[in-house]
C-alpha cells in the first residue's frame, strides 16, 4: 500500500470519506476512499500494489464478458452509415441514401454513442478484454487493434483474427501519432496512472484525433442516494472516481478539449446499489452470493426504467460517455 496525491491537480491534501470493501465476491481487505479537497477526485488511498490487487479480478469476474463473436446488427449497421460516416452498400444512390436518413432518423438517438468513422482510420481498444467489440468494428471498416491485460482473454480475441498485445499501453509501444481513435469503455477508472496513460494516448493520437471513454460519474443521483454502497465505487477495483468537472480538469491540463457528453446509465447500477443497501441491513451477503431478489428482478429493471432515463437527461446519471478530441 502507498499513499499518493491526487492525479487531476497533484494536491497532497484530502479528507477521508469511508472505508470500502469488495462486495461484489466478498475477498477480504478494507480500503479508504478519500475525496481530494482541491479538485474533488474521489479515489482509494493508500493504493494497494499491483500485485495485492490482482487477486480482487478472480476468473467469475473476466468470465461476466461476452464471449460471441458477431457483426452489429442489420439495423444498427445502416444507422451507422446513415449518420456515422461508414462505408454504404454498392449500390446506393443519393435517392436510396436521403430516404435512409428519413427512415433511421428515429433510430439516431439509440446509437447515439457510436464513433464516427474514417477512412483507411487506426483505432485502438485499450481494455478491449475478448475483443468482441473489436471485432465488430474491424468488420465495419477500421485497422483495428487492442491491449488487454488479461492473458486468456486477449488470447481469445486473437483467435479471431484480432491484433490484440497481452499487456498494458505502454508495453504497446505503438508510434507517434498512430491511431486516429482511442477507444476506453470503463478502464480509466481501474488504472493506477490516468494522467500518464492520456498522456500516452495523446502521444500515439493524430492532430484532432478522438478519445471515446466511458466513466461513472461521482456527482450523480445514484451516489448521491448511496455513497458508499453506490456500485459503481466497486472497492477495490476502482482506483478513482470521476466526476464530470475532475474528468475536465485532468484532460485539460493535457491540452485534450472534451467535445461531447453523454449520460447512458440505465437500471443496473441503481438496482445493485439499493441490493447492497438491503444486504447490508438484512443478510450481510455479497452479490455474487444466494438471491438477489432486487438487483435479479426483471420487473424491477423495466419499473424503474422511467427514472434512470429521466435523471440521464438532467444529468445526474452515473454512468457516462465522454468524446475528446486532441487539440
Amino acid at each position: 500500500m502507498k499513499i499518493i496525491p491526487c492525479e487531476v491537480c497533484g494536491s497532497g491534501q484530502h479528507q477521508l470519506l469511508f472505508e470500502g470493501r469488495d462486495r461484489i465476491f466478498g475477498i477480504p481487505g478494507v480500503f479508504k476512499i478519500v475525496k481530494c479537497l482541491e479538485c474533488g477526485l474521489l479515489f482509494i488511498n493508500p493504493q494497494p500494489e499491483p500485485e495485492a490487487l490482482e487477486t480482487y479480478y478472480p476468473i467469475h469476474y473476466h468470465e461476466s464478458q461476452s464471449a460471441r463473436f458477431k457483426e452489429y446488427s442489420w439495423l444498427r449497421k445502416k444507422v451507422l452509415e446513415t449518420f456515422w460516416g461508414y462505408p454504404p452498400c454498392s449500390g446506393t444512390s443519393t435517392r436510396q441514401r436521403l430516404f435512409q436518413r428519413w427512415v433511421f432518423l428515429p433510430f439516431r438517438w439509440r446509437y447515439r454513442n457510436s464513433i464516427r468513422f474514417v477512412e483507411k482510420g487506426r483505432l485502438l481498444d485499450i481494455g478491449c478484454g475478448n475483443g468482441t467489440e473489436l471485432y465488430k468494428l474491424k468488420k465495419m471498416g477500421w485497422e483495428t487493434y487492442g491491449v488487454e491485460v488479461n492473458e486468456e482473454a486477449s488470447a481469445r480475441a486473437r483467435s479471431e483474427g484480432l491484433s490484440v498485445l497481452t499487456g498494458d499501453l505502454f508495453k504497446a509501444k505503438f508510434p507517434d501519432q498512430f491511431f486516429d481513435v482511442v477507444r476506453m469503455s470503463f478502464v480509466l477508472e481501474h488504472l493506477p496512472n490516468p494522467r500518464e496513460t492520456l498522456t500516452e494516448i495523446k502521444r500515439i493520437l493524430r492532430p484532432q484525433g478522438r478519445i471515446y471513454i466511458s466513466i461513472q460519474n461521482t456527482n450523480s443521483l445514484n451516489y448521491w442516494l448511496f455513497g458508499e454502497r453506490w456500485f459503481s465505487l466497486d472497492v477495490p477495483r476502482h482506483l478513482f472516481s470521476f466526476s464530470i468537472e475532475t474528468i475536465k480538469r485532468l484532460t485539460s491540463s493535457l491540452e485534450l478539449k472534451v467535445k461531447a457528453i453523454r449520460f447512458d446509465s440505465g437500471t443496473r447500477t441503481f438496482l445493485a446499489s439499493l441490493q447492497y443497501w438491503v444486504n447490508d441491513r438484512h443478510e450481510g451477503r455479497v452479490l455474487t452470493q444466494g438471491k438477489q431478489s432486487i438487483y435479479g428482478s426483471h420487473l424491477l429493471r423495466y419499473l424503474f426504467r422511467p427514472l434512470c432515463w429521466f435523471v440521464d437527461r438532467i444529468r445526474l446519471g452515473d454512468l457516462v460517455h465522454l468524446e475528446i478530441i486532441k487539440i
